[in-house]
């Protein structure tokens, strides 16, 4: 605990288990510097996980669900953005977050909970959704939690790409989808209600389109008739 604290791990970094060789992934340890975890905000998250996507050519989804190669990133070349970002309280607390944080035990790990593995996936499902605009899709994807956690944490829709992609032009589209965190989940009850059955893969853009914004009037129509007068 000290360590994770105060201290380091590079008396460790050259011992057997702490080097992962690849050919494919190039490192700009420049970018990784850049990181900043001192900010606990959206707009940080959007910005670290474009610096740790553009400092990471080459890695792959596969790679991506390796636990060593982010346990090695966050012990050793980022291991100031973790602690800035998540190592802090008592030390009951910082036992509690090291083994969140600093470790990636599975998927969701290493989806959601790992201090830079998190990064890269958000970067990434933003990259499926709007690969013509990646960054713009970032910035929705990571506008509250709510919407975050259906895009990065719901595999089906992350892993559908015509419907992720059509729920990023809903959003651009319709303002209200993302107005409040109540009014995206209403619209997500109503997407799953009555999108549920449909296969977005065999249909075309425009009645996907279509669909997205009779869920936008039914989750609207629903809000109006259930808040108080």
């Amino acid at each position: 605990m000290e360590r994770y604290a105060n201290g380091d791990f590079l008396d460790l970094e050259h011992d057997n288990g702490w080097s992962i060789e690849t050919a494919t992934v190039s490192i700009d340890y420049d970018l990784l510097a850049q990181l900043d975890g001192t900010k606990r905000s959206a707009g940080a998250d959007i910005e670290n996980s474009l610096c740790l996507y553009k400092a990471l050519r080459g890695m792959t989804p596969a790679m991506a669900l390796e636990e060593r190669i982010w346990v090695r990133l966050t012990h050793i070349e980022c291991l100031r953005y973790a602690r800035d970002r998540w190592l802090a309280g008592s030390l009951e607390e910082l036992d509690k977050q090291v083994r969140l944080h600093m470790f990636a035990p599975g998927l969701t790990s290493i989806r959601d909970d790992n201090a830079l593995s998190r990064l890269w996936w958000n970067m990434h499902i933003a990259s499926i959704a709007d690969p013509a605009d990646p960054e713009g899709a970032l910035r929705l994807i990571l506008k509250s939690a709510d919407i975050r956690s259906n895009f990065v944490e719901r595999t089906g829709t992350a892993t559908r790409r015509p419907l992720a992609r059509a729920l990023i032009r809903a959003m651009r589209d319709d303002p209200w989808i993302t107005s409040s965190e109540r009014a995206f989940r209403e619209f997500m009850k109503a997407l799953n209600r009555n999108g549920g059955g449909v296969l977005s893969e065999a249909i075309d853009d425009a009645r996907t389109d279509e669909l997205m914004k009779e869920c936008s009037s039914r989750a609207q129509a629903h809000m109006e008739a259930v808040l108080p007068k």
